[in-house]
C-alpha cells in the first residue's frame, strides 16, 4: 500500500483571513482509501464569501469535496460516509435537499450533528466525508439496506442513503440512535438517563444486526465516537457500550454536542470497523477499564472495555487524545494550547507504540470547547505533524468527557509499504 497526498494547503482557514501557515492535504489516498478534509464554504484563507445562505454553503462543501476528490483519482459517486455538522437544525433542509441532489443514487452512509460552531463563525454547514476508490478490476463497494425517503421524517426534504457501505479494506455504518432499523419509533422519550440508556442500548443491537448482516462482527470495530446532548447522559450511556462491547477494547472519543437530527434524539455512536484478515483479530494497544481510568481530574463510574490504539492491518486509529497524560495526569488547567501539547505528546507515544511516527499520521480532527481554543489547539497540532500534510477537521463542540478538558484530537494513520 502506498499513501499520495494531494492538493496541501498552505494558509490556515480556522484562521480567517491570516497567513498563518499550516499545512494540510484535502486529499489523502491510501490503497483504495481516501481520507479528505472537512469542506465547507470557507475559502483557503479562511473568508467565507457565501453568507447567510446553507444551501449556497453547502454546494460550495461538495464542490469543495468533488475537486478534493478527483485529485485523488475519485469522484462524488465513492463518498462511503458523510458527517455533515450544522450550526441549527434549521438548515437541515436546505443543507439535506441539496446534498441529495448532488450525490443521487449515491447511497452514502450518514451521520448528523448539530454544533456548537464551524471554523468560521459565519459557517452554517460543514461537511466530513469518507470514500473508497477501489481500482478497476477490484471488487467495489456494496451498500446494505439502501433507503429513499421522500420526506425524510415530516423535514420536508428527500433522502438516499444506505445503512452500511462495505468494502475490502474497511467497514462504514451510519451513525445509530434509538430508532428502529427500519426508521420508526424512537425510544427513550423522556430525556432523562435513563432515556438516553435505552437508545444507547437499541442503538448498538442495531449496530450488531447491521455487522452481522455483511458478515462482519463488534469485534471487527476498532473505533467508537459517542456523541451525547448532554453530559449528564454518561453516566447512563456507557455502561450500556461497556454490556455491549464487553472484552472487545476499542478506542473511544466522546463527544457532547448540541443537538441531532431530530429532537428526541440524544445519543448517536459512529464506528470505524476494518474485516478481520484471515480471522485474525486486530492489535488493541494498552487496555484499561474505563472504571479505573481518570476523566479530568475524577474518575467515572462508566465500566467500559476500552484501549488506547488498534492497529487493523496497516491502519491504526487512536482513542481521542486530550491533555490527560499517559499517566492520567491532567496537564494544563485552563490552557487548551498546554493541554494540546500533552495530546500530541500522547500521540507520538502511543502511534511508536502501535509500529507508526508522526509521518505516517493521514487524518487528524480536532475538537474544542469555545472558538477562543481553536486557533491555538489547530497550531499546536499541525505544527507537530509539520511537513506530513495529513487531511484535517476541526469542530467546536458543546463539550468534551469532562469539563476541564478543553480541547481533544483525533487521529488515525496509515503504514506506507516499505516504511520503517
Amino acid at each position: 500500500m502506498t499513501v499520495h497526498r494531494f492538493l496541501p494547503r498552505q494558509r490556515a482557514s480556522y484562521r480567517p483571513g491570516a497567513g498563518t501557515p499550516a499545512p494540510y492535504a484535502d486529499a489523502v489516498r491510501a490503497g483504495e482509501r481516501i481520507y479528505l478534509s472537512a469542506q465547507s464554504a470557507a475559502a483557503p484563507d479562511g473568508t467565507v464569501t457565501v453568507l447567510g445562505d446553507a444551501a449556497a454553503q453547502t454546494e460550495a462543501a461538495l464542490d469543495g469535496l468533488e475537486v478534493a476528490l478527483a485529485a485523488a483519482g475519485g469522484s462524488l459517486k465513492d463518498i462511503t460516509k458523510l458527517t455533515t455538522s450544522i450550526v441549527d437544525r434549521g438548515h437541515r433542509r436546505d443543507v439535506y435537499a441539496t446534498i441529495s441532489r448532488r450525490l443521487s443514487n449515491v447511497y452514502p452512509v450518514s451521520t448528523g450533528l448539530v454544533v456548537g460552531g464551524l471554523p468560521a463563525a459565519e459557517l452554517m454547514v460543514q461537511i466530513d466525508a469518507e470514500a473508497l476508490a477501489p481500482p478497476v478490476g477490484d471488487p467495489t463497494v456494496t451498500r446494505h439496506r439502501k433507503y429513499d425517503y421522500h420526506n425524510w421524517h415530516g423535514q420536508n426534504f428527500s433522502w438516499q442513503g444506505s445503512m452500511v457501505a462495505a468494502g475490502v479494506t474497511e467497514l462504514f455504518v451510519r451513525g445509530q440512535t434509538g430508532s428502529r432499523l427500519d426508521g420508526g419509533i424512537v425510544v427513550g422519550f423522556g430525556r432523562r438517563p435513563e432515556d438516553a440508556a435505552m437508545q444507547a442500548d437499541l442503538a448498538l443491537v442495531n449496530l450488531a444486526t447491521l455487522l452481522h448482516e455483511v458478515g462482519a462482527g463488534l469485534d471487527d470495530v476498532a473505533k467508537i465516537t459517542v456523541y451525547i446532548s448532554d453530559r449528564a447522559y454518561r453516566t447512563a450511556v456507557y455502561p450500556m457500550i461497556g454490556k455491549h462491547f464487553r472484552g472487545i477494547h476499542p478506542v473511544s472519543t466522546g463527544i457532547i454536542v448540541q443537538a441531532f437530527a431530530r429532537p428526541e434524539i440524544m445519543f448517536e455512536v459512529d464506528v470505524r470497523a476494518f474485516p478481520k484478515v484471515a480471522g485474525k483479530p486486530h492489535a488493541r494497544v494498552r487496555k484499561y477499564q474505563s472504571k479505573n481510568a481518570r476523566y479530568g481530574t475524577e474518575q467515572q463510574s462508566l465500566d467500559c472495555d476500552f484501549c488506547m490504539a488498534v492497529r487493523a492491518g496497516n491502519c491504526i486509529v487512536l482513542r481521542g487524545q486530550t491533555g490527560m497524560s499517559l499517566d492520567e495526569v491532567l496537564k494544563g488547567p485552563g490552557d487548551a494550547v498546554a493541554q494540546a501539547e500533552q495530546a500530541m505528546d500522547n500521540v507520538a507515544v502511543l502511534l511508536g507504540e502501535a509500529g507508526a511516527r508522526f509521518s505516517d499520521v493521514v487524518k487528524a480532527t480536532v475538537f474544542v470547547t469555545d472558538r477562543a481554543y481553536l486557533a491555538g489547539v489547530c497550531d499546536v497540532v499541525l505544527r507537530r505533524l509539520q511537513g506530513v500534510n495529513p487531511a484535517f477537521s476541526a469542530l467546536i463542540v458543546k463539550g468534551l468527557a469532562s469539563p476541564e478538558l478543553l480541547m481533544e484530537v483525533d487521529i488515525t494513520a496509515v503504514i506506507a509499504d516499505g516504511s520503517a
